[in-house]
């Protein structure tokens, strides 16, 4: 049971909650782009004006830090697998959490700013 409460086994799970918010934000752009996109300009302008509406602003934040922390435990867990690094890498997943938060609060000052 430690090793599920561990920080590799939490960023494994965050790791797999990101990818699948990720995909489902994928597809809901998709779909909202191209039906837009097929019902005219109209249409998109609508859109995009409900997109650029305050509320969106708080999904942006999320999609940022679910790209920004995937992408790093990603090449986290490949530095891992090839074996360049031999403990595990604990300092390395402090790294990535630390990293995350730092461009996501950027993130989020830049928002704030708008």
């Amino acid at each position: 049971m430690r090793r599920i409460y561990s920080i590799h086994g939490w960023l494994f799970v965050l790791h797999r909650v990101t990818g699948i918010a990720l995909l489902v934000y994928l597809i809901a752009h998709v779909l909202t782009i191209s039906t837009a996109m097929i019902a005219g300009p109209r249409a998109f302008s609508s859109v995009m004006a409900t997109l650029a509406r305050p509320g969106f602003a708080a999904v942006e934040l999320a999609i940022v830090g679910c790209v920004v922390f995937h992408g790093l435990n990603g090449i986290r867990i490949i530095a891992v697998e090839r074996g360049w690094l031999r403990s595990g890498g604990t300092a390395l997943a402090g790294a990535t959490i630390a990293t995350t938060l730092a461009v996501w609060l950027g993130a989020v000052a830049l928002v704030v700013a708008r």
